[in-house]
């Protein structure tokens, strides 16, 4: 099975255009992302991270994957120790070992990881002679405190800054002879950079936290890693490969962060302050795809909301290139970017409207008028834009079945758009709904309210599924309901989920796995909490402060809507 994995992995190489490094440089790096091969590629953290690193003199990066399930349960019968994706090195043989997390899902991931290493998963168990353990992602950003038992230092917001820090440091150190201790105390004082051992947790007899005290001179707030401006960093598809979802495009993201404030969503507060790359070098980087594809894919939370995303469409169709775009905002979609996908014959387009009521519009800030939608589709219909997706949450604070209903009743409106369409050109539109339970995510307003229950999210989304998928030419999925909970106590835990996360890597059951600890699930993902109480991620500093997320959260409640930042309350937004 070892030699099954090594000539995949040689087979994948071999599809791959990729620049061409020195994989034997003084400091060896192992970049890991916790899955299959074709999801790792689909991130372009992982391209920006592997590019920056092997431009260093000092370092070479190398990637590893975790295998797909069927391959991965074999290798682990067989004991067999996973190895590098270029040079099939095994991953204890490397200096440094970094994870890029992109979802709770991944968290168990890691632990088996290390496992397969052939390294002790509990950092504190890991000698002087392991590889340094780091980790970085989005998920590390708004909350590490789950996996803080495996990780020696985490990488906290924007990572192509500090990882450069970091790797300065690491060499200095190497060279020093010093001990690690040293390694990690000199790391801890590095703004970005959260080294968890060197913190303790205490609790509250009810489970929550009571107090996280600095057990050595570290700061007591980490503050998070940010990149000033886009245009200094090119976040672009590096590798390009066959062998993922985006396999026909080069990637460029155009807009990092986001000013609207939808308070479930992350982007908006782990990454408030929104920045957007010039025309100018979207050009220059789209070049880089010339002769390799003419696909480009425009990126980021909202490519809509990009003050020249008009100029950045015409000009890259006008250069012999075509686009596609992530999702857009019906409210800052204009005829230019429309005309630009039509001559790019682009199939899609996708917008968000979340809910589909007033009501919900206000509770969780985000108020798309619906005549607005419907005038979107309409005009990507005239342009033979076929295909339509659309991004529903349930579960909303305050949600009701008419607020459900009203997902259907929308559905059933944009049918009548379609089939007039239909009878005039002869040509069939297909709407997608995608449906997801929303999970209350940290450094946001609804931080603080319960997830609903899978029961009650399960039985929403039959009922869709069953009022929608009666429709023609209307499509829905959903995420699981279960795997949503799951998502859902990762993503509000603590540092007492890691020997959770521990044995469920080791194959014991979720409900087994909390009863062993002591633990009950519910305690964080369905229970609603105070605004008095301390969060399991204080300690980390977005550049916002709680007092704004207080304020959206009571805003909420009352159905309250923020247009603008409110820069009062808002660390150097920058965004007004």
């Amino acid at each position: 099975m070892q030699q099954d994995l090594r000539q995949m992995y040689k087979a994948l190489l071999k599809q791959e255009h990729r620049p061409r490094f020195n994989f034997r440089k003084e400091n060896r790096f192992a970049l890991i992302y916790p899955g299959a091969y074709h999801l790792g590629m689909s991130s372009l953290g992982m391209h920006v991270i592997y590019h920056l690193l092997n431009q260093r003199e000092d370092t070479s990066c190398e990637r590893a994957f975790l295998p797909e399930s069927q391959i991965l349960d074999k290798l682990k019968q067989r004991q067999t120790a996973l190895f590098s994706f270029e040079t099939q090195t095994p991953l204890n043989q490397f200096d440094l070992l970094g994870f890029s997390v992109s979802f709770e899902s991944d968290y168990v991931n890691i632990a088996t990881t290390l496992e397969m290493a052939n390294l002790q998963p509990l950092a504190t168990e890991r000698d002087e002679t392991a590889p340094l353990v780091i980790a970085g992602g989005i998920n590390i950003s708004y909350n590490p405190e789950p996996i803080a038992d495996f990780i020696d230092v985490f990488v906290v917001g924007e990572a192509e800054i500090t990882i450069q820090y970091l790797m300065d440091i690491f060499g200095e150190w190497k060279a020093s002879g010093a001990s690690k201790e040293d390694l990690l105390r000199e790391l801890a004082i590095v703004p970005g950079l959260y080294v968890p051992r060197f913190y303790e947790v205490d609790y509250h007899d009810d489970g929550t936290v009571k107090e996280m005290r600095a057990n050595a001179p570290v700061p007591t707030r980490i503050h998070a890693g940010v990149v000033p401006k886009l245009d200094d960093t090119e976040t672009c598809t590096k590798i390009f490969t066959p062998n993922t979802e985006f396999s026909s495009a080069h990637l460029i993201e155009i807009v990092r962060g986001c000013g609207r404030q939808c308070r479930f969503c992350v982007a908006d507060y782990a990454r408030r302050w929104p920045r957007h790359r010039s025309v100018e070098h979207t050009l220059q980087l789209a070049e880089q795809a010339r002769g390799i594809t003419d696909r480009i894919g425009l990126v980021g939370a909202s490519i809509s909301d990009h003050p020249q995303i008009d100029e950045i469409a015409t000009g890259l169709v006008e250069r012999g290139f075509r686009i596609s775009c992530a999702s857009l905002r019906a409210e800052t979609v204009r005829p230019p970017l429309l005309d630009a996908l039509a001559e790019s014959e682009q199939g899609t387009i996708t917008i968000a409207p979340e809910v589909a009521t007033e009501h919900l519009q206000q509770v969780v800030n985000k108020a798309i008028p619906r005549e607005r939608l419907y005038y979107v589709f309409e005009e990507a219909l005239k342009r033979d834009i076929l295909n339509l997706r659309l991004y529903f949450l349930i579960g909303v604070p305050y949600e009701t079945q008419a607020d459900v209903q009203a997902i259907a009743d929308m559905a059933q409106e944009m049918r009548s758009i379609v089939l007039p369409y239909a009878k005039r050109s002869g040509r069939v539109a297909r709407i997608r709904f995608t449906i997801s339970p929303m999970v209350p995510k940290p450094h946001t307003p609804f931080q603080w309210v319960a997830m609903e229950d899978p029961k009650t999210i399960s039985r929403k989304l039959t009922f869709l599924k069953k009022e929608i998928g009666r429709l023609g030419g209307m499509k829905v999925s959903s995420a699981s309901a279960r795997l949503a909970y799951q998502e859902g106590v990762f993503a509000r835990g603590d540092r007492r989920l890691g020997r959770v996360i521990l044995d469920l890597s080791r194959g014991t059951s979720w409900k087994a796995a909390f009863r062993e600890h002591g633990l009950d699930p519910d305690f964080y993902a369905l229970r609603p909490r105070a605004l008095s109480e301390l969060q399991p991620w204080a300690h980390l500093d977005l550049n916002v402060q709680p007092e704004y997320l207080r304020l959206e959260h009571n805003k909420h409640e009352k159905g309250f809507t923020t247009s603008s930042c409110d820069t009062a309350v808002c660390k150097k937004c920058g965004a007004c």
